[in-house]
């Protein structure tokens, strides 16, 4: 799978070309992009958010259980001024003097409440808030494996398109060195100034190819920034190699379906939904039942006819009340009965859901190990045609130069040779992404 085999084909025509002084200094390995994917990327942080969310969620859920605590403090004055009055008759009269009373009053509480019976709605949902965090930790390790598999990826995307940058490098030093040949010859009536012509096209092909190459280069280095939050403005070269191949004959795929359904997130996920689904209809439907709760207060407080009570601390009334409620829904307008349908069709949706994930899962597991299998032969064969080519490309030389070929006859050697080089480095990314993917699917134990 190493790129040398490639290499090795244009040392046999051409010495090595020295690397472009143009390319950026700065190496970033694979683990040094996951590091970044994982601080940086929104779509992973979010999931990271979405779960310390759900933390609260389960603390209200036991809060449910224990007892309500309220305090309060209250301090009122009032002023009213009497301009008029009444007579021994009862007439309104004018008073000689206005009559001015005062008033205020302090007041503290303290009262608390519990919940007694609910139908056990309480414990449902705080099963259902349970279930909700397990969702959202499933989801971060979803969102974990989901970025992990995108940065391997276009880490790998990058790496093949820096090495097809030195393979077509090398090749466009092939062509300018065939083309210096071919003028000699062409100098010494050896080779006609069509062939002359044809080299000179050989080159100017092979230079568009160098250039195609860089482009997609800095183009895949730009997706690879963008999912690693590295900034657009930062020039790196990745390095390191492709993932080594693996004994596909210890990968059983029917294993690898059911450690999938096992251990994957995005099924643990699913899972959690239904779970909370159900709890959540369980909670609906225990509204039907009578609410039973206690309470208690104590309360101080003191009323004057001046302003003397305000921001009074020490009133010397005292108050103690109790007291059990019971609340029997007789007749709720239907509302329970819509909120327990609803939250019932919503626990089918969720199992429904979760039957779909599993039957997806499994059979993406299956078409990614036949995708692994494709691209394992895939590299066999351009493995093999690059060997092939390098001996036909061997003896072509030979006859060419001993002219019992003729130059086009050569030439398509050479670009075929050429093609299949680049056949081979499609074939390892090709290889390398579908390992990737079948490990995201699977889980541990596929590399």
């Amino acid at each position: 799978m190493k790129v040398v085999t490639v290499l090795v084909i244009v040392v046999l025509v051409a010495a090595a070309h020295p690397a472009s002084s143009q390319e950026p200094r700065t190496l970033l390995t694979l683990e040094e992009a996951l590091e970044l994917a994982r601080r940086n990327n929104p779509a992973y942080l979010r999931a990271s958010a979405g779960a310390d969310a759900s933390g609260a969620d389960v603390r209200a859920g036991i809060g449910a259980f224990l007892p309500s605590l309220t305090g309060s403090l209250s301090w009122s004055g009032n002023s009213r001024t009497i301009l008029t009055g009444e007579d021994d008759f009862g007439r309104p009269i004018a008073l000689p003097d206005p009559l001015t009373f005062r008033s205020s009053s302090a007041s503290q509480g303290l009262s608390t409440g519990i919940t007694l019976f609910d139908g056990l709605a309480n414990l449902s949902n705080y099963r259902a808030a349970k279930a909700g965090a397990a969702s959202a930790e499933a989801n971060v390790d979803l969102a974990e494996a989901t970025l992990t598999a995108e940065v391997e990826r276009r880490f790998y995307t990058a790496l093949q398109a820096q090495r097809l940058i030195d393979v077509e490098e090398q090749l466009l030093e092939v062509s300018r060195r065939q083309l210096d040949a071919t003028e000699r010859l062409f100098r010494v009536a050896a080779r006609t100034e069509v062939d002359v012509l044809g080299a000179q096209v050989q080159v100017a092909q092979q230079e568009q190819a160098l250039e195609q190459a860089r482009g997609d280069a800095r183009k895949a280095a730009l997706r690879l920034s963008e999912l690693i939050g590295l900034g657009q403005t930062i020039a790196f070269r990745v390095s390191g190699d492709l993932p080594p191949a693996v004994d596909r004959s210890l990968l059983n795929v029917d294993d690898l379906a059911a450690q999938a359904l096992a251990q994957n997130p995005r099924i643990r996920s699913a899972e959690a939904d239904a779970a909370q689904a159900d709890f959540a209809a369980s909670a609906a439907a225990g509204r039907r039942w009578p609410t039973v709760s206690a309470r208690a207060s104590f309360g101080r407080a003191v009323s004057l006819s001046s302003y003397d009570a305000l921001f009074k601390f020490d009133p010397r009334d005292r108050s103690f009340g109790f007291g059990i409620d019971v609340q029997v829904p007789l007749f709720t307008r239907f509302q329970t009965s819509l909120a327990v349908a609803q939250a019932t069709a919503n626990a089918r949706v969720a199992e429904e859901n979760l039957r779909e994930q599993r039957m997806a899962l499994e059979r993406e597991v299956r078409s990614a190990y036949i995708d692994l299998a494709t691209a394992e032969r895939r590299l066999e064969l351009a493995e093999r045609a690059v060997d092939l080519g390098r001996r036909r490309l061997t003896m072509a030389q030979e006859q060419y130069q001993l002219g019992t070929i003729g130059f086009t006859d050569f030439q398509q050697i050479v670009t075929q040779t050429s093609q299949d080089a680049r056949q081979l480095l499609s074939a390892e990314g090709e290889y390398a992404r579908a390992l990737v993917t079948l490990a995201e699917l699977a889980g541990a134990g596929v590399r």
